[in-house]
């Protein structure tokens, strides 16, 4: 079946517009004009509209109606600027095959670059599988939150929305580089996401992160999940963190707002600490600790005093090697400037 629909953005800057009538509306707007069919194997899309500077569209299919039920694609990105016109063909999650007649809903977005969830505009849109027509425009190769289909990957999900370190049924294209730099992908070991840490990578299987370089930006990040909104609330009123990076609390960390992510029933926040590039090459440890001032709930279980889980214990170990590209780098981390040590 085909789903066909006009979408206009809600405006950039509103509050801005709502006192400024002088502003020029025209500027801030960003419009989505989608079409797509759906069928056992695949999913059809043909996108076209405006784009203003500095956001992209991002898509998600789901196998419910609403934005509801399971993820069965990736989170795409469209790297779109001002008029737009692009198709793609997305495989479903596993290149599984899907019945006919089943519901599907394709949950839209226009966001900010990187950033799928700082939006101006976001809508699901529901469908019935049934014949897949051909492309109306251009095909073009989608760019994802990583490119290709995830078929695997350590279940963390990310800051981001995506899941951290994902394994892809096909190879990615290479990245665009400066000079004869080889693509990252071919690079074993190598991470989608080279940098981005879990704070708790030694508990979950699959979230080791991966071979580093000195090039790399070292991004940390943990989370908390609860059922209900308020139930995240009451975690971050009573939890207390001690994270350390060989032994120095890690400083400056960035906490969300409470969001739900596509694909999870739960509500969530995310902990963040950009710790910089330039780092000394050599071994790294995490050491993560959470206890909380008074019992809490997650919907699930018991956290806290007098509880079966007082208390949570982590870490992650992680290593820095010297890039192969023969890039120059200083090594003064302004962030966090330590030295690395050996076992």
């Amino acid at each position: 079946m085909r789903r066909y629909s006009i979408i206009m953005s809600v405006l950039l800057f509103f509050a801005l517009l709502l006192t400024s009538q002088a502003q020029d509306e025209s500027n801030y707007s960003s419009t989505i004009n989608w079409f797509y069919s759906a069928c056992e194997d695949r999913m059809v899309l043909d996108l076209h509209g405006k784009m203003q500077a500095g956001y992209d569209v991002y898509y998600q299919a789901f196998d419910q109606l609403g934005g509801a039920g399971n993820a069965i694609t990736a989170l795409r990105r469209v790297a779109v600027n001002d008029e737009y016109a692009t198709s793609q063909v997305v495989n479903w999650l596993g290149r599984e095959t899907r019945a006919l007649d089943g519901p599907i809903s394709v949950v839209f977005r226009i966001g900010r670059e990187n950033d799928p969830d700082d939006t101006i505009f976001q809508e699901a849109s529901d469908d019935y599988l049934g014949e897949c027509e051909e492309p109306g425009s251009t095909l073009e190769e989608d760019q994802t939150m990583g490119t290709g289909d995830i078929i695997g990957s350590s279940g963390v999900f990310t800051p981001a929305g995506g899941l951290l370190n994902p394994i892809y049924y096909k190879e990615p294209e290479p990245l665009v580089q400066i000079g004869a730099r080889a693509s990252e992908n071919e690079i074993p070991g190598r991470a989608a996401d080279p940098g981005l840490i879990f704070a708790e990578c030694a508990d979950v299987a699959g979230a080791d992160p991966g071979v580093l370089y000195d090039t790399d930006e070292i991004r940390l990040f943990w989370s908390w999940f609860a059922k209900t909104e308020a139930l995240v609330q009451d975690h971050l009123n009573n939890a207390r963190y001690d994270v350390k990076l060989r032994g120095l609390t890690v400083p400056d960390i960035q906490v969300s707002d409470i969001k739900q992510i596509p694909g999870s029933l739960n509500w969530w926040v995310f902990y963040t600490v950009n710790l910089g590039d330039k780092w000394e090459p050599g071994r790294y440890g995490i050491d993560f600790n959470l206890r909380w001032a008074n019992p809490i709930s997650d919907g699930y279980e018991e956290f806290g005093p007098g509880t079966a889980n007082e208390l949570l214990d982590s870490g992650c170990l992680f290593e820095i090697e010297r890039n192969p590209w023969d890039i120059p780098v200083m090594h003064e981390n302004p962030t966090l400037p330590l030295s690395a040590y050996n076992d």
